[in-house]
């Protein structure tokens, strides 16, 4: 196993004070953590590193990447197992995975960034951001279909999830995955249901949040991405490339018997395209909550404003992605949790054959966790984790963990 601890907050703090002579004490001070803080991460760190083994021997994994923060920062991240077995290369927090939906919250933070610029509106309809590349007839009002209702689910377009291209087949391009997706049984990014009325989940519509990203910039999406959020954020191994990308190491992923698969590539990068790290991930998690010397929430990524909106429930997104009775932000589910009303703020991630991840924070703790894994069994033992991680934090755990646990 490899593992890294990273800096105490106060220690990290102080190495950032900058030069001159800076006022230590009150460094000190903005970043000192009661007893109460310092117990929960450590009891926290204590469990997940106790429960890791077992559950990677329980769900017959290769192995997993894990990250934990605490007290606004990453505290602590670890890989187990072997990534690329036969190059005997490990896991650690610095093996590449494929994120899967786990890259929608960036796509939301990267539209979110020409909000905060006034070049977009989260009310207006989408055609003022398409350029002429509108949505196939229907008979739903696509005037109805805005920004706000692409990022959370409740806008009515199609295709739940992308496929993806093996590596010999032609990778189509955006639009024309958009007019008809070859990895979705050819279906076009439509209005297929009553805008603003349910929660319908749509990796089409994070295809068409990618497009009108492109459009109003005049840029690669994946540019802005990497510029706006990934690189701010110091997740500098992370990318959005159009082929999956070997360097850093990308773990191998398995198919359903097992057996070494390739890593498929997507048009809707928007939609699945993040490969990205424990370590790189938990930063992003991080900049969820405030941190831990009183940087606001948001960090550099996004003011604090529309990152609040970002895990703040928006109309009509009751749904039960992971958890029952979940709600839905732009890019990020939120579950109420039980007992003490704090919010869940999460996302599973996966992509064929078995990438499966999956992040989750609890704002009010200032807590978060991140894991990813590469094989069948990932996504129930992400959950398994998370409950455990939960549990570790105090919080009476949601009717679901008693079924992983």
């Amino acid at each position: 196993m490899q593992q890294r601890a990273l800096l105490p907050a106060a220690a990290l703090c102080l190495g950032l004070a900058g030069a001159g002579a800076p006022d230590l004490a009150s460094a000190e001070r903005n970043c000192d953590f009661g007893a109460a803080e310092r117990e929960t991460a450590r009891i926290t760190l204590a469990t997940v590193q106790a429960a890791m083994p077992g559950l990677i021997r329980r769900y017959d994994l290769p192995g997993a990447a894990v990250a934990l923060v605490a007290d606004g920062h990453v505290r602590w991240t670890a890989g187990y197992g072997w990534a690329v077995p036969e190059k005997r290369i490990p896991f650690s927090p610095d093996t590449v995975f494929q994120a899967g939906s786990m890259t929608l919250p960036v796509t939301a933070w990267t539209l979110l960034n020409l909000v905060e610029q006034g070049k977009m509106s989260l009310d207006s309809p989408v055609s003022e951001y398409l350029k002429g590349r509108d949505l196939p007839e229907s008979p739903y009002d696509a005037a109805l279909v805005t920004p706000r209702r692409v990022l959370s689910h409740t806008a009515g377009l199609s295709i739940p999830r992308y496929g993806g291209f093996g590596p010999s087949q032609t990778l189509q391009t955006l639009n024309q995955s958009l007019l008809g997706a070859l990895d979705a049984n050819d279906q076009p990014v439509a209005l297929v249901s009553r805008p603003g009325v349910d929660f319908d989940y749509s990796a089409g519509g994070y295809a068409l949040a990618e497009l009108m990203v492109r459009q109003t910039a005049n840029e690669q999406f994946s540019n802005l991405a990497e510029r706006w959020v990934l690189q701010r954020l110091d997740m500098f191994r992370s990318s959005m490339p159009d082929r999956p990308d070997d360097a850093p190491p990308l773990a191998v992923t398995y198919d359903d018997n097992g057996e070494p698969a390739p890593a498929r590539s997507f048009s809707a990068l928007g939609a699945a395209g993040l490969q990205t790290t424990a370590a790189d991930y938990a930063r992003f998690v991080a900049a969820l909550m405030p941190g831990p010397c009183g940087e606001p929430i948001g960090r550099r990524a996004l003011g604090p404003a529309l990152a609040h909106l970002s895990r703040s429930p928006q109309d009509n997104t009751e749904n039960d992605l992971i958890f029952a009775g979940s709600q839905y932000g732009l890019g990020m589910a939120l579950k109420t949790l039980p007992d003490s009303g704090h919010t869940l703020v999460y996302h599973p991630g996966d992509n064929p054959p078995n990438w499966h991840g999956l992040f989750a924070a609890v704002p009010e703790r200032q807590s978060g966790l991140v894991v990813l894994t590469s094989a069948a069994g990932g996504r129930d033992m992400g959950i398994a984790l998370l409950c455990t991680w939960l549990g570790a934090l105090g919080e009476v755990l949601p009717q679901e963990c008693a079924i992983v646990n």
